[in-house]
Parts: C-alpha cells; structure tokens; sequence
C-alpha cells in the first residue's frame, strides 16, 4: 500500500498544482480520484496514520447515511477513485475544447497522453516481472516498504518523463501559433544578424583593401554598385 499511498498523493498535489494556478481545472476530477485512493491506501497502514485515516473515513461514511447529498457526493468521490484514467482522459479533452487551436492541441495531447500511459503500462509490466519478485525476497520488512516507496517515486517520475517527452514531441511536429510565430521571429532574428555580419566583414575588408571587395559588398556598404576601373 505503500506505493499506492506514494503514486496517489503525488499526483493529486501535482494535479492540484494545475488546477489552482494553471488553466487547467479539468483535472479536478481526476484529482479528488487520486487523493481518495491515497486516503484509502493510508487507511490499511498499521500505524497512526492508518487509523486516522481509516477513522476519517468510517466518520464520512456514518455521515453520508444520514444524508442523502453526502451520499451521492460519497458515490461520486469513490467512483473518481476507480476512474482516476478515464478522468485524465477527460481532463485532456477539457485542454483542446479550451484551446484557440483545437486541431493542434488534440494532436499535441495524442502524443503527451499516450506517451504517459505507454510509459506507466511499460513500469507495471517491468514492475510485474521483475520488481515484485526481487521485493518479496527483501529480509525485513522496513527493507520491503522503503523499496515500496522507491517503487512509488519510480513510477511517478517515468509517469512524468513519458508525458513530457511526449508533448515535446507533438508540439515539435504539431507546433501551436505561438510556437510558429516565435521561430519566425528567430529566423528573422538569424537573418539579420547574417546580413550584419556581412556588412561588417564587407566594411573591414574595404578599410585594408578597396580593390578585393566584390560589388556585391560594395553595395552592401554604399547601396552603389562599384565603378569599374
């Protein structure tokens, strides 16, 4: 339970991160998935935090069944928790509906969520085949929930990597007006400094010899075209 309790809270601070300073509010729903999931791994702790937690819940659940609203809320928050990935899913489509270019952001989100789910799927079958294994045959327990832990850290990290190569990747072939707009302006930047720098070599060699310069460096100079001797 550890990993869970590691992977969920997370990603429920990062995604709630973006949902208070960023554009992105779709991901609430996702968000209130994770940190059910990560109340609900801290519940089966046997440690102080466990029973906090799982006292927080039976408390919740006593509530709701005096209350019609705390109960569809409860239904609610715990079907989050069992669709925390159809809820990203849909937090993806949220960006593109919201996007000037709805076209180019559901490219770019193609790319960055595939690449996040291939990476993700990608740890769990490593994890399966080989993780798992080598962690059952740690000699204490304290050894088994530091590399459960580690395991958590890992997959949220690769989680991470695997999205984010994923929208670089979609945002170099698919790339926003913005992103078009900014390398026109360093191309045009590049061409000035090119011609620049021509002037300048042209004006340096004129000042040690008049007579090497071409007339296509005389005009770049004067704007005359050099008389012929």
């Amino acid at each position: 339970m550890y990993d869970v309790l590691v992977k969920s809270s997370l990603f429920g601070f990062r995604n709630a991160d973006k949902v208070l300073n960023t554009n992105d509010k779709g991901r609430i729903f996702a968000d209130i998935g994770q940190f059910t999931n990560a109340t609900k791994a801290a519940a089966q702790l046997d440690n102080v935090v466990g029973k906090g937690a799982q006292a927080g819940i039976e408390a919740m659940q006593a509530l709701a069944k005096n209350n019609k609203t705390l109960e569809t809320i409860g239904k609610a928050v715990n079907w989050s928790a069992k669709n925390v990935n159809p809820l990203l899913v849909g937090a993806a489509g949220y960006r593109v509906l919201t996007a000037e270019d709805k076209e180019t952001a559901l490219k770019q989100e193609i790319f960055g969520m595939s690449a996040m789910f291939a990476t993700e799927n990608a740890i769990k079958v490593l994890y399966r085949a080989k993780i798992e294994k080598l962690i059952d045959k740690l000699p204490n327990s304290k050894a088994k929930i530091a590399a459960k832990i580690a395991e958590g850290l890992f997959f949220v990290m690769g989680s991470i990597v695997g999205s984010t190569i994923g929208y670089k990747i979609g945002k170099y072939f698919y790339p926003g007006k913005d992103q078009k707009e900014n390398n026109l302006k360093l191309n045009i930047e590049k061409l000035n400094n090119i011609v620049e720098n021509d002037k300048t070599n042209a004006a340096l060699k004129a000042q040690t010899n008049k007579n090497e310069i071409d007339n296509s460096e005389y005009f770049a100079i004067t704007g005359n075209k050099k008389a012929l001797a």
